[in-house]
């Protein structure tokens, strides 16, 4: 059976009449496994699909492969090859694998999460209260944040999270405008720059004073 021999560097085996080359770590519990091709590696999802289920294999996954598999395999990887988690969490577009992601034990793949497009607002709220600030940053800066949670963002105690409000070009003119009084420049500075910023002309600055 292929894979059955833990082998520490790259590891030519012929399979289905051609030669197909993996690379292969061993470890302790698993084995890891960085396919090269993305046809092998759906093939061996295929054929090794209880094995891996079993925790035999640690698979590593390209990000543009993420996008094509199917959410069935995907929730198989994410269950059961941790190194796979960050990229999927980073390019994958199903939702049900994002929520999914959004309670990984990682920060790192919780913020990948938070930065992904395609996440959508409900799996963003309870990240927006992340104990992390980085993966609150990133709910700060996705385009699918609720407004309800740009607001409760913007007054975040960490100032780069309420520069990721200020930069979202989502975040409503009224979010904007408490954001141009923030008395962190970086933050304010960003806000002005928001195409959603109220744009004060000569009069109004005028009537001001």
């Amino acid at each position: 059976m292929f894979g059955a021999r833990p082998v520490n560097r790259g590891d030519k085996r012929r399979t289905g009449g051609h030669e197909t080359w993996f690379a292969i770590m061993e470890e302790t519990t698993k084995q890891k496994i960085v396919p090269e091709e993305w046809d092998d590696f759906v093939k061996f999802i295929s054929q090794h699909r209880v094995e891996i289920a079993d925790g035999r294999y640690d698979l590593r996954i390209e990000k543009d492969w993420a996008r094509d598999l199917t959410d069935q395999d995907l929730l198989l990887l994410i269950e059961h090859c941790p190194s796979s988690r960050l990229t999927i969490a980073s390019a994958t577009r199903s939702v049900e694998v994002l929520d999914r992601l959004a309670h990984d034990p990682s920060s790192d793949v919780r913020e990948e999460v938070a930065d992904n497009p395609r996440t959508p607002a409900c799996t963003l709220a309870p990240l927006a209260k992340d104990s992390i600030a980085a993966v609150r940053m990133a709910v700060a800066g996705n385009a699918a944040t609720s407004e309800q949670n740009l607001e409760s963002l913007s007054k975040d105690a960490v100032n780069y999270v309420r520069w990721g409000v200020a930069h979202n070009e989502k975040t409503p003119t009224a979010v904007l405008e408490m954001l141009l009084k923030d008395l962190d420049s970086y933050v304010s500075d960003e806000a002005k720059r928001n195409p959603n910023a109220t744009k004060s002309g000569f009069w109004s600055r005028l009537f001001r004073k």
